[in-house]
């Protein structure tokens, strides 16, 4: 009897095994990802799609241009190409600060190439494509027209901005 009731605990067991292998073959996929560098501007945390963003520049000269709009503060050199310098509080509606201190993330989408004065890089991540959701319909002015979504990052809603639509807006 002793060796029946063993023999069944080891089937109960085994079969307990089986269904957990079984359970196991689920197939796991791995879920798009996107690069996003996020970065200050002003008082709050925006991020690009990283593959719109080809360096980071440390604090350089601009060298002012006349007649330039407000929101272009003049260009500068990369390893000899002359390059514009977009002011994107402008279009963010943040606060302006010195231009001696702001880096320069290099955007590049097609044919557009420029610098876009930001005040810090906060960190470069990959984030699951569909954490991000539509930016909300609150949002005005010209941000509105640069934001294609939101994600959540540190606790923190981080509005992802669009660099074809940023050059779009210059090239009106």
């Amino acid at each position: 009897m002793v060796a029946n009731e063993e023999q069944l605990k080891s089937e109960l067991i085994l079969d307990e095994l089986k269904r957990r292998e079984r359970s196991k073959e689920v197939v796991d996929v791995e879920e798009e990802r996107v690069k996003v560098v996020i970065f200050i501007c002003g008082e709050k945390r925006y991020a690009f799609y990283g593959t719109d963003i080809r360096e980071i520049l440390p604090t350089c000269e601009i060298s002012w241009v006349p007649c330039l709009p407000e929101h272009l503060p003049g260009l500068i050199n990369v390893r000899g190409d002359i390059e514009s310098v977009i002011d994107i509080r402008h279009f963010l509606r943040e606060t302006k600060s010195d231009h001696g201190k702001c880096l320069i993330a290099m955007a590049v989408r097609g044919d557009f190439h420029s610098g876009v004065m930001i005040d810090s890089i906060e960190d470069v991540v990959d984030i699951p494509r569909s954490t991000i959701s539509p930016p909300l319909a609150t949002l005005s002015g010209d941000a509105r027209d640069l934001v294609v979504g939101e994600f959540e990052y540190g606790g923190e809603t981080i509005s992802l901005l669009d660099v074809g639509k940023l050059a779009a807006l210059i090239t009106l």
